[in-house]
């Protein structure tokens, strides 16, 4: 059988597809900080080149995108796998045990800022394409990649760069792995994520920092304003108290508390991911939270002096950055407009500034989809256990794009381990399961062709 040559195909090639990995790992490509991303997507497509793909590097306003494509016959069955070749800032470096853009292997897993984040998964999908090409003379689907530059920047130019190449991207399905799989290694399927909005509060007092004890009683303190706005907008229990913020929160139905219900939760292994003793709560409380609820999370504070010794001050100014996560049939541009009249009510001193990371809107493809069974009897085969199913991740990702823009809808798959440390200093991916991620992307395409065959999946118009 073809499968078992790509199989045989993969194992024989592991050192290959390590050393890959480390030359990308390699290179910086840190969006924020413009650092090197422009070199990595040349590298990024240098190496799908060099693997029998063909490759471009499409400008958009911002940073490139890396298209790639293996298209035998244009009516065929047509997967689009999305990844970011962009990281996170490496920051603290003193905290990383070897250099971030240093990849280093310790104890079965590789260390180095984008190992699971995400070039490790997005080069999965093209090994396993290459491991068809070379053992079978070509995979059984069409195959599209689209690596974008900027996820880690809130992927400003996605959406733009669809709508441009929107017949150039016509798929059928779009397949994303991101994140990490279940604290216990089990595999994952995810039907979506949560949105996010970010937002920078800003108060002001006096056009100077005054001596609090001449001034105290006398002069606003910015703080407090921020300290005192924020407690009307969040209670004790996390609930978020702003009118109409929860208008258009989707109930959960009858498959949706069904999933719950049989989703696996450890309370003090998921704590264990976090740095913390355990999680006080069951698992359809933690699972809700995390998939299917909104949440408004304050990120940090930038005002007055906390320096050695002392400095007795009512500070000038305040500013507070929060990340709101929002979900399915939620909109970022409406729950903005909620809290700006929220804070006009509250205290019309304080400003409400949509900056700090971007915009992300949140989106969930139904579990009834028939390629969410399609792609789960293909992980079963491959990793020898059915996947939990996660009706949405609890992070960000830029997938409202897909059917909104592509008119597609998009299933994720997880392939690093759950402590990736993404996002962290010495983030990793341990190496079973970048080689379990190759192989489970050369399964996924198989089994998607033989259902599309079959005529078991829908499809897109006809070309």
């Amino acid at each position: 059988m073809s499968i078992e040559r790509v199989r045989r195909h993969i194992d024989e090639h592991r050192e290959e597809a390590l050393d890959m990995l480390k030359d990308l790992v390699r290179q910086p490509s840190v969006s924020a900080q413009d650092k090197g991303v422009k070199e990595c997507a040349q590298v990024l497509a240098d190496l799908l080149r060099r693997l029998g793909i063909a490759a471009e590097i499409l400008p958009t306003a911002t940073q490139p995108i890396v298209f790639g494509e293996i298209v035998r016959d244009a009516a065929a069955y047509t997967l689009l796998c999305y990844g970011h070749y962009d990281v996170q800032p490496p920051e603290p470096l003193d905290l990383w045990q070897t250099p971030p853009f240093e990849p280093a292997v310790r104890d079965g897993r590789l260390y180095g800022r984008g190992t699971g984040d995400n070039k490790g998964q997005l080069i999965a999908h093209v090994l396993a394409a290459h491991a068809w090409l070379e053992a079978a003379g070509g995979p059984p689907i069409n195959l599209k990649f689209v690596f974008e530059g900027e996820e880690e920047s809130g992927s400003p130019s996605l959406a733009g760069f669809i709508r441009g190449q929107k017949s150039r991207l016509a798929a059928d399905l779009v397949y994303i792995s991101d994140g990490g799989l279940h604290p216990s290694g089990a595999p994952t399927i995810s039907l979506g994520n949560r949105g996010i909005l970010g937002l920078t509060l800003v108060a002001r007092g006096a056009d100077r920092d005054n001596h609090s004890g001449n001034k105290g009683g006398v002069a606003p303190n910015p703080v407090w304003m921020l300290v005192h706005l924020l407690s009307s907008m969040v209670d004790p229990t996390g609930r978020v108290l702003i009118e109409g913020f929860y208008d258009h929160v989707r109930p959960i139905g009858a498959t949706e508390q069904r999933l719950l219900a049989t989703m696996d939760y450890d309370p003090k292994a998921f704590a264990a991911t976090m740095g913390l003793e355990t999680l006080p709560m069951d698992g359809p409380t933690y699972w809700t939270r995390i998939m299917l609820e909104p949440y408004c999370n304050i990120n940090g504070f930038l005002s007055g002096y906390v320096g050695p010794g002392s400095k007795t001050i009512i500070p000038s100014t305040a500013e507070c950055r929060l990340d709101i996560r929002l979900v399915v049939d939620q909109t970022t541009a409406d729950i903005l407009a909620k809290v700006r009249r929220h804070v006009a009510k509250v205290d019309p001193r304080v400003q409400v500034l949509a900056r700090g990371f971007g915009t992300m809107e949140a989106s969930r493809t139904a579990p009834e989809h028939p390629a969410v069974g399609v792609i789960a009897d293909a992980i079963r085969r491959c990793r020898g256990v059915a996947p939990a199913i996660d009706l949405a991740s609890g992070g960000s990702l830029p997938n409202a794009v897909w059917p909104s823009v592509l008119g597609v809808d998009h299933i994720g798959v997880p392939y690093a381990n759950a402590d990736e440390n993404n996002h962290s200093p010495n983030e990793n991916l341990r190496l079973d399961r970048f080689y379990d991620g190759i192989h489970v992307s050369a399964e996924v395409f198989r089994a998607l062709g033989d259902a599309a065959a079959r005529g078991a999946l829908p499809r897109r118009a006809a070309p």
